[in-house]
């Protein structure tokens, strides 16, 4: 059974993809504007509401943090295809808007992939992309992390990273990857163009293969004792320094 929990997680799964959703369940004895809220618009919607135990919530999420609420999802969670986000790059490029792609090399940690994804949102991206092997996928604790995110905006999951780059590369994107070690920082670049940002996993950041794939491979500027943030830090220093970019150079 795949489950959603969390009141933004699931306001937002109802706002978005509520056909996804079988029903939801709130923990008996919980009341308040946010229970009455999802409520509402899930009798709007048409989703069926159950109250349940305490004892019978948590064993549905899985977690003990579920805020009172959880949604039982109708199957797992709905991947875009990597070409419904070129869809969307094409869009965004004919409005004469700047595309903007955030590439996931292996991140493995729930916390990290679901800020991500909240932090794309936030800068205007138009997808991400993550592996479909050796890489945390969309579950309960990345909605969650997301605050919701994860509803409003499409992520593919494809077999090859590398593969993918170049394949957004022909699309016209510039490809480059965030790491500690990149040929120059991230502030001497030009990052206002359409845009394909990859970052790598927790403890090995970018692969090489990906790498290669990459046109350039940029650094963060670091101060004090340590060596580097981490994916999520970094990805969204990364992303908000193009949204910059791209504001200052827009016409």
């Amino acid at each position: 059974m795949a489950v959603i929990y969390g009141v933004n997680p699931i306001k937002e799964a109802l706002a978005a993809r509520h056909g996804e959703l079988e029903r939801i369940l709130i923990q008996r004895g919980v009341r308040g504007e946010s229970a009455a809220s999802i409520i509402s618009l899930a009798a709007k919607l048409k989703v069926p509401v159950e109250r349940v135990s305490a004892e019978a919530l948590a064993a549905a999420a899985g977690a003990v943090k579920h805020q009172g609420v959880a949604a039982v999802l109708r199957s797992g969670f709905g991947y875009s295809s990597f070409d419904e986000i070129l869809v969307q790059v094409e869009k965004v490029r004919k409005s004469g808007s700047r595309a903007l792609v955030l590439v996931l090399d292996s991140i493995k940690d729930p916390g990290n992939l679901g800020s991500l994804i909240r932090t794309a949102l936030c800068a205007g991206a138009q997808g991400l992309i993550i592996p479909r092997d050796r890489a945390c996928p969309v579950t309960a604790v990345v909605e969650k992390a997301s605050a919701g995110a994860v509803s409003h905006i499409p992520v593919a999951r494809v077999t090859n990273i590398a593969r993918t780059v170049r394949e957004l590369k022909e699309e016209g994107l510039w490809a480059v990857a965030i790491e500690a070690d990149g040929e120059r920082d991230i502030y001497a670049a030009d990052l206002a163009g359409d845009l394909a940002l990859v970052v790598g996993s927790e403890s090995g950041g970018v692969r090489r293969l990906v790498r290669d794939a990459c046109d350039e491979c940029l650094s963060i500027p670091m101060a004090g004792t340590l060596g580097s943030l981490n994916a999520a830090q970094a990805g969204a220093v990364a992303l908000f320094e193009a949204v910059r970019q791209g504001k200052i150079k827009s016409p």
